[in-house]
């Protein structure tokens, strides 16, 4: 396989496993991490992209954060000069730590590298990728669990605009993120504006998905469910302030 032609395959898995669903096992995931270490065998082949993407790829197969920490450092320490070739890689290889930081209960080294990623989506116009979608999500849920429920919100209504300016405000996206303000409003309380977030992402639900009806009971029952477990949670943060 030519140098160039191993880039392309590699950026071509990039695009496959998406930005934290990497971190599930996955058929044959094993059997591609050993072809590409073949591929990269030696100093002549590939570059740092190359091997920062087997790094990545083989952080995805680890059930330890820890681990996996480790390997997207090393993924990132892989890139000595970011550019426009190379910014969206590393992007996604400061959300994916992130996302990592934050399941090991490290939340400030989490916000730090989410908002890395974030900001050279941002340096790179990059904001209209389908990776800002999660990279953002994500974000906006740890600032929440961090009590820091506003600056989530703003990043979400960041997030719906980029969605509509690139997109439309009538898609799957756009819903997923008035759901997503619509749980932080629950959480803070914010019942009514909870309402007109969930409003709209059903409205949408039920326009794109017309032909699959199951798929919008499933939303439906999802938002029911959510409602009072969020209740349970905001009474516990109640009696918890009410304590100290």
């Amino acid at each position: 396989m030519e140098k160039d032609d191993l880039t392309k395959y590699l950026l071509f898995l990039e695009d496959v496993f998406l930005y934290m669903e990497k971190y599930r096992y996955r058929k044959g995931m094993k059997e591609i991490i050993l072809e590409m270490k073949q591929l990269l065998k030696g100093n002549e082949n590939g570059s740092a992209t190359d091997r920062a993407l087997l790094l990545d790829y083989q952080a995805c197969m680890e059930t330890k954060p820890e681990k996996a920490i480790k390997l997207e450092k090393e993924a990132l320490a892989q890139i000595k000069e970011i550019t426009e070739d190379n910014a969206h890689l590393v992007s996604n290889l400061h959300a994916n730590l992130g996302g990592l930081y934050r399941m090991n209960g490290q939340a400030e080294l989490a916000k730090e590298h989410m908002e890395k990623g974030i900001f050279l989506l941002e340096q790179y116009q990059l904001l209209y990728t389908n990776d800002s979608i999660p990279q953002i999500n994500n974000y906006a849920a740890l600032l929440t669990e961090m009590q820091e429920p506003e600056w989530a919100m703003s990043a979400l209504q960041k997030l719906a605009q980029i969605i509509k300016d690139y997109n439309s405000d009538h898609c799957l996206d756009y819903a997923q993120v008035q759901e997503s303000m619509g749980n932080i409003c629950l959480i803070t309380a914010n019942i009514s504006q909870a309402k007109t977030h969930f409003k709209k992402a059903m409205k949408i639900y039920e326009d794109v998905l017309a032909d699959e009806p199951d798929l919008i009971e499933e939303k439906y029952q999802e938002i029911r469910e959510l409602c009072p477990q969020v209740g349970i949670a905001l009474a516990k943060n109640i009696l918890a302030s009410k304590n100290k």
